[in-house]
């Protein structure tokens, strides 16, 4: 799923990736040096035959049990050195540049643990992935490690059926629309990229319960994200990089993902008002970083306008591409965003307050 805003723009479309396993279970000469020149020679096939990729995915498959060649029998290998990843990921460099490679070290975007869709609260785009290779790291890939050595964004994969493959037996247990949202909120809106499998049926086709939690699940979304409170609104900083209105508070609402407000270098917790100009419900807070600059926010609150004074109603820690801030339902005449602690002046490129669709209507 796509952490851009919904309604999606129209000229929006599905992109190719091609996941090609390193282990293959029937090949007879699996777990030998010419193996090795077998899948290669599959990737380049795949690299050069079919159009624009995206994205190459390769999992830390490293042998087992299988019918090599018609023989069953178990083949071990020593993944930090068989599969020598360096010189394949060579390959898809030299043959689709623009694409993007996954694995649990990346190395462009990696795994993030688990398998049931959801980042950590912390989930740092940085890793240091020293010697690793897929599927032989010692690496914190849930939450990412700060100070990194390499940007190696998160990917959530979770199956939208109990198994990655289609079973008529589980036609009843497809995730409700409510456990989507909830996965989305934890993936997306912690800065990682959703990866949510959907298996076709024996028609080819996705099954119709499949199909209805889908639709929900958009129409959550849609129905979220349609407006945001912060457009016109008062916004305010409590500094501002050279009192440039290139930097202005006001850029967070600005719907430009070129745009952003930053501080003076020396200003490390500044804060943020929005200032509604009546009673506002509300029950979702975005927050996006402008990362040409990096990810530089490391703790922030927020604060509602009660009574007379501030109150906090959240906080959290990293922010990144996305952090999505899912709270009781409130209403308030002005939110107040605070830094409260960052690596480098803080550059926010949205700041974004929705009221979506209340717990009970997540049908």
């Amino acid at each position: 799923m796509s952490s851009a805003k919904f309604p999606r723009p129209a000229t929006s479309r599905l992109e190719v990736g091609v996941y090609l396993s390193p282990w293959d279970r029937n090949h007879k000469d699996y777990g030998r040096p010419e193996y090795i020149t077998y899948y290669r020679n599959q990737l380049r096939e795949l690299l050069t035959n079919y159009g624009d990729i995206f994205t190459v995915w390769f999992d830390g498959a490293n042998g087992g049990d299988g019918f090599y060649g018609g023989a069953r029998e178990k083949r071990q290998i020593d993944n930090k050195v068989y599969y020598d990843w360096r010189n394949t990921w060579q390959l898809v460099r030299d043959l689709m540049p623009m694409a993007v490679m996954f694995s649990d070290v990346g190395p462009d975007f990696r795994w993030v643990g688990n398998e049931r869709g959801l980042a950590g609260e912390t989930c740092w785009a940085t890793l240091n992935p020293k010697d690793g290779v897929p599927g032989n790291t010692k690496a914190n890939l849930n939450e990412g490690e700060r100070p990194g050595t390499d940007w190696i964004p998160a990917e959530c994969d979770v199956s939208i059926r109990p198994g990655w493959f289609y079973h008529a037996s589980e036609d009843g247990k497809v995730k409700s629309a409510a456990k989507l949202v909830d996965i989305y909120y934890q993936s997306v809106g912690r800065g990682a990229c959703l990866n949510l499998n959907i298996p076709p049926d024996q028609r080819g086709q996705i099954q119709e319960n499949d199909v209805r939690s889908l639709k929900e699940f958009r129409r959550i979304l849609e129905a979220t994200f349609a407006h945001d409170l912060v457009r016109g609104a008062k916004i305010s900083a409590s500094n501002t990089r050279g009192n440039s209105a290139r930097f202005a508070a006001s850029q967070v609402a600005s719907g430009k993902p070129d745009s952003y407000w930053t501080t003076d270098d020396d200003i490390m917790t500044p804060e943020l008002v929005v200032d509604f100009g009546k009673p506002t419900h509300l029950n979702v807070v975005s927050l996006r970083e402008y990362l040409p600059l990096g990810q530089r926010i490391e703790a922030f609150a927020l604060d509602q306008w009660a009574d007379g004074e501030w109150k906090q109603f959240a906080n959290g820690t990293s922010i990144g591409n996305r952090r999505l801030i899912r709270v009781t339902p409130l209403t308030t005449d002005k939110l107040r965003l605070r830094i409260t602690a960052a690596g480098a002046c803080p550059a926010l490129s949205e700041v974004g307050v929705f009221a979506g669709p209340e717990p009970n209507d997540l049908r």
